[in-house]
């Protein structure tokens, strides 16, 4: 609660100096405040100014939000530069289907996965048997908690050492081991080293008077080895081997690997998942039935392509509607208070550049290929939205699949695989042109290099456009050697376009959007600024008026004692009571 300090005429409370106009008669501390707030316009008009810009900039972090979801749409549509860019190419997306030719359903036999690097194409196989872990186990103990030496060497003492491993592997483990252990201690040994040796230990409860410890290999198709390193044959004596430790005394499961026929090859692996005999395929072996044939089908994923262009219709239609209701206008002619963004150059430039790139035809494809989303059934409507009419697209997405891939992606081939593109941008207006590179001792360091006479710079492997010329933004990779040329072609379709259009918007270092929420941010800090400023010669203005009416309270104070004294001066002379 304020507390409150009486000077005469003049008070403050919690901490604002006040005026009371006890003399005058006037209403001194309303007309300061008055007077103040009429100096204070100003700081007003900037207060509202900053709102205006923060309702701003929340609609620019909408518009951000916005076009980040639409690039994100289209990027698996573009086909996405770099050496990795496949795996994100939807159009490199594979779909998988097998049958069988018995009553057997292949799904009990077997999966099959395609990455983006799998050709599509059909073969057939048969998994004729499983890989499986080398398994076996001790001799057996009569209790969990007898030592090893009552429970396999009559009570007698020992001490030893063994190495343990995969077949193989390149690694081995040594354990020591000594009778006054007990089962358990010696699984805990073995897992302790798990890491080195590939092997694991369980105790198997078979009665309670029959515990015996389960080896078993970590790996598929590498059998166990074993060999005492020192002391004791503890192998021998607690029954895990026979003969000196050389042979396995009580297997459970040899180790076996996984066989296979694929067209008609027999191929042998120590894994039941198999993923390196044919590239980007994965084969998940779950059963062996050699009497069973599977036909295996890879196909291009159609389905995944048609709900890549669905979410970017639907990501383009929520930026158009965003647009839509930043250009309002009421009946009465009014700016809509929703319009935040109304006339504003950088939502301007943004929705022309992505216009530009959803209505741009495809140059460089041959007459009669497909160029535009509309060839494909993709069409603006009035409100300048997109629409689909599915039958058309689905038409083009079964026949002519890799046409509808040019519509939206960047496209290189060239005369040699050792040349690549690295980066590109919109500006590249060449779609036909020969790479000229001068590596004359062949060490693969390119000396010099132009596209069609045209000088570009040069970067190790990198052949990089020059700006202002028909191949800015273009960057090569070439990981060749010795001097060559190479004619190459290059289209670049709808999503490449607008994906680049994007990144140019909102790129978070120097897009164009990114710029103007900084500029209107140091504005806001400018305003603030100012408004402090201002509140500082309004806040001297009050106490200067403070000071000014207390004189004048002052004055009038007196000048009313005087009068006062007049009054009764002259009552008392001439004996008048007034």
């Amino acid at each position: 609660m304020a507390s409150s300090i009486d000077f005469g005429t003049i008070s403050i409370t919690g901490g604002t100096t006040r005026l009371s106009g006890t003399s005058s008669n006037l209403d001194t501390e309303t007309l300061i405040e008055a007077l103040a707030e009429a100096k204070r316009l100003p700081a007003v008009r900037l207060e509202n100014r900053i709102t205006e810009n923060e309702a701003k900039l929340a609609a620019y972090e909408e518009l951000r939000g916005l076009l980040g979801d639409l690039r994100d749409a289209v990027a698996g549509l573009r086909n996405p530069p770099g050496f990795f860019g496949v795996n994100e190419n939807l159009f490199e997306k594979k779909d998988v289907f097998y049958s069988s030719d018995t009553t057997t359903s292949p799904a009990e036999l077997l999966a099959v996965s395609a990455d983006n690097t799998a050709q599509p194409g059909s073969f057939t196989l048969t998994v004729d048997r499983l890989a499986k872990a080398h398994k076996f186990s001790s001799d057996s103990a009569g209790s969990a908690t007898q030592t090893l030496a009552d429970a396999f060497n009559g009570g007698a003492a020992f001490s030893g050492s063994f190495t343990i491993g995969l077949a193989g592997s390149g690694t081995t483990a040594t354990i020591a081991v000594d009778g006054t252990m007990d089962i358990y201690d010696l699984e805990e040994a073995i897992n302790a080293t798990t890491g080195d040796s590939g092997v694991t230990a369980s105790v198997l409860k078979v009665s309670d008077t029959d515990y015996r410890l389960v080896v078993t290999a970590q790996e598929t198709g590498k059998s166990v080895q074993l060999s005492p390193a020192g002391g004791d044959n503890v192998l021998d004596i607690v029954g895990l081997t026979t003969g000196g430790g050389t042979t396995v005394k009580n297997e459970i499961q040899a180790a076996q690997t996984a066989q296979i026929t694929l067209d008609g090859v027999t191929i042998e692996r120590s894994s039941n998942t198999i993923d390196d005999v044919l590239e980007g395929i994965t084969l998940n072996l779950f059963k062996a039935d050699s009497g069973t044939t599977v036909t295996v089908d890879v196909e291009r994923s159609a389905t995944s392509v048609k709900e890549a262009v669905m979410a970017f219709v639907d990501a383009y239609n929520a930026f158009r509607d965003f647009a839509a209701t930043q250009v309002k206008v009421g009946e009465d002619g009014e700016v809509d208070e929703e319009s935040v963004l109304f006339g504003d150059g950088t939502l301007r430039s943004i929705v022309s550049s992505v216009s530009d790139a959803i209505t741009s035809q495809v140059e460089g494809l041959s007459s009669g290929e497909l160029a535009s989303l509309a060839e494909i059934g993709i069409t603006l409507d009035g409100d300048n939205k997109l629409v689909v009419d599915e039958a058309t697209l689905d038409d083009k997405l079964v026949t002519d699949l890799d046409g509808v891939r040019k519509v939206f992606e960047f496209s290189f081939q060239a005369s040699s695989g050792d040349l690549a593109v690295y980066s590109r941008t919109n500006a590249l207006s060449d779609t036909s042109f020969t790479v000229n590179i001068v590596d004359a001792d062949g060490d693969g360091v390119i000396e010099s290099a132009d596209i069609d006479g045209v000088a570009v710079d040069v970067s190790g492997g990198r052949i990089i456009g020059r700006d202002g010329t028909p191949y800015e933004g273009l960057v090569l990779l070439w990981s060749g050697s010795g001097s060559t040329s190479i004619t190459a072609t290059a289209t670049q379709g709808v999503a490449d376009k607008l994906y680049n259009s994007l990144q140019t918007a909102i790129d978070e270092v120097d897009g164009t959007l990114t710029n103007a929420i900084d500029s209107v941010e140091q504005e806001n800090v400018r305003l603030t600024d100012e408004i402090a400023k201002i509140d500082s010669r309004v806040e001297t203005f009050r106490q200067s008026l403070i000071e000014k009416f207390a004189a004048l309270e002052t004055a009038l104070t007196v000048a009313n004692s005087m009068l006062q004294q007049v009054e009764a001066t002259t009552a008392a002379m001439f004996g008048n009571d007034r």
